[in-house]
């Protein structure tokens, strides 16, 4: 059966809409709201994935690169259209991220003695258990807010 799973995200960013006319033209910021939703299999431990690693995977690879940016030093015309797919693009090879994670060596201690009393599960989801991304939601504003589905 499988289980979709969501975590939620916020990052500070300024941007000017460089294809607009109006006042979104001018250099201006945002309190993002991220949510990256992922489906897949529950394993033997009861999980999809972990959250912290989730937590981990997304603060890496896009967290670090959007919050308290200039995101048109990063995306060309960033719209909240455009940031969604960049943030897809940088998430849709999601299994590649979790391997990768995983064989991290500065994984906190205790992730590493779960992950270590898990190594059957976690071993078992890199192959068998197909972990993808099926929606992304970014909120430029408490009321505005754009959908990617893959």
């Amino acid at each position: 059966m499988e289980i979709k799973i969501t975590k939620i995200f916020s990052f500070n960013a300024a941007h000017h809409l460089t294809k607009y006319y109006g006042q979104c033209e001018n250099i201006h910021g945002h309190t993002y709201k991220l949510k990256v939703t992922l489906c897949g299999e529950v394993q033997e431990n009861g999980l999809v994935i972990d959250f912290v690693i989730f937590k981990r995977i997304v603060q890496k690879h896009i967290l670090n690169y959007l919050d308290h940016k200039n995101l048109n030093d990063i995306i060309d015309n960033p719209t909240s259209e455009n940031i969604a797919i960049w943030i897809y693009e940088k998430l849709k090879n999601f299994e590649s991220l979790l391997k990768e994670e995983i064989k991290d060596p500065n994984l906190d201690e205790d992730i590493k003695k779960y992950l270590a009393s898990t190594s059957n599960e976690i071993d078992k989801s890199q192959s068998d258990n197909k972990i993808k991304i099926v929606k992304i939601k970014l909120y430029e504003s408490p009321t505005s807010y754009v959908t990617l589905i893959p």
